[in-house]
């Protein structure tokens, strides 16, 4: 297995993550006020960019080609 191929399935598996943990999330806050919806979506998002972000540097650095 290239290391390509291993940065490839660390995203897969961070996505199925990410889906997973976001789903459970959303029904816990659902019934939540909007103000908490308002404070707690923009840094989930905001997270949820700087992790695709930090793995895509990541492998652009270790990867050769």
């Amino acid at each position: 297995m290239t290391t390509e191929d291993k940065y490839v399935l660390v995203l897969a598996g961070f996505s199925i993550l990410l889906l997973v943990v976001g789903t459970v999330v959303s029904k816990v806050l659902s019934t939540a006020p909007p103000r908490v919806m308002r404070a707690v979506w923009p840094v989930a998002a905001a997270v949820t960019g700087a992790c695709y972000a930090a793995l895509v540097y990541l492998a652009r650095v270790h990867v050769k080609g």
